[in-house]
């Protein structure tokens, strides 16, 4: 799935990029020739996780960044309600060569069938927007969309006889686990009941650090800090997985307000200490105690601390010069996994620009 979405993001060009009605045209063009082999991978999956959601378009960027949150990979389709874009046209040659046979040689015959196919979408701009937008969740294969296509009655050419190709017809969307729906989502499938359990909670809980960050920042983020990314993941998943039944409970709305508290608690939690990095240069000079900003490196750059340490303790360094030698390490150190937090972290400091 990545490679094949790296290639389609690689041959665009920047006039096609230029104009999203353009990107979602040539998207489902190219796609069309994969589209059954890619549907046969999803259904062959054996993750739980890999999802298969239908939404209003207008609900895209809501649905993406939260599901990301706690599914491998997303199907995404809209309800294929809206106009149907034609694509092109298909030709298939059914022609039949010489035969040999009783009483003499059968001859060739010619059977040449043309069909219209097409794509159902409410609103193409919108579409090539958000693949625009979500292209490094494309490419990382975190999400892909899947058009709902259509074709029409094939025309003939034979021996005899010549019919034009039918008229493109409404759409069928059979690829799908969850209709998502005033931000629910409505399980179709009842065959994966982890994924349930995810999806329709992170759905409706309130995770304030990625509804003020578009798109294309969270799309970003996501494929930057990847290790962290997955690490917030699997804390997601096993918050959520503590619901247990309580989605079909009277005390639903009650259960996931109070799994959204403790995630929110532990997100603030978090990231209040890593705020504090910021602040390294100010405590330094205010002449904080060594054991205050060891606490505040420990829980955010542990490697940091051991390094800084490590390094001291050959030259018997004392208090006085401990913390600029962390500090030194933890600005050139190069980049490394943060831990689950770090995702987060990253993720609020977008927002709040």
């Amino acid at each position: 799935m990545a490679v094949w979405m790296n290639e389609f993001y690689d041959s665009l060009v920047e006039p096609e990029r230029a104009s999203p009605r353009d990107v979602a045209l040539t998207y489902a063009r190219t796609l069309y020739a994969d589209y059954e082999r890619l549907l046969s991978t999803k259904a062959a999956a054996t993750s739980p996780y890999y999802v298969g959601l239908s939404s209003e378009m207008g609900s895209f960027t809501h649905v993406t960044k939260r599901v990301v949150l706690v599914a491998d990979t997303m199907l995404l389709s809209d309800h294929g309600i809206g106009a149907v874009h034609r694509l092109g046209e298909q030709r298939e040659d059914l022609s039949s060569p010489a035969v040999p046979g009783i009483g003499g040689e059968q001859l060739p015959s010619t059977r040449i069938e043309t069909y219209l196919y097409g794509l159902v979408t409410n609103d193409l701009v919108q579409l090539g927007q958000w693949l625009l937008d979500a292209e490094p969740l494309l490419r990382s294969g975190l999400v892909w969309y899947g058009p709902v296509f259509t074709k029409g009655r094939a025309g003939r050419r034979d021996d005899q006889s010549y019919s034009e190709p039918g008229p493109l017809p409404s759409f069928s969307d059979r690829s799908i686990d969850f209709v998502v729906e005033h931000g629910r989502a409505v399980d179709l499938a009842g065959t994966k009941p982890l994924a349930s359990r995810v999806v329709r909670p992170v759905l409706e809980i309130d995770l304030p650090f990625i509804d003020g960050l578009s798109l294309a920042d969270f799309a970003q983020v996501t494929r930057e800090e990847f290790d962290s990314y997955r690490q917030y993941r699997d804390f997601m998943r096993s918050r959520l997985l503590e619901l247990d039944g309580a989605l079909e409970a009277v005390d639903s709305q009650v259960a996931l307000e109070r799994i959204a508290l403790s995630i929110r608690d532990e997100v603030n939690a978090a990231t209040a200490q890593m705020s504090s990095t910021s602040r390294s240069r100010a405590l330094s000079r205010s002449g904080a105690v060594l054991g205050t900003t060891s606490a505040v490196l420990a829980a955010v750059r542990p490697e940091a601390l051991q390094g800084a340490l490590g390094f001291t303790a050959t030259i018997a360094a004392g208090a006085t010069g401990l913390w600029p030698t962390i500090q030194a390490f933890a600005d050139t150190k190069p980049k490394r996994t943060q831990g689950k937090w770090h995702y987060v972290w990253v993720l609020q400091k977008k927002a709040a620009r």
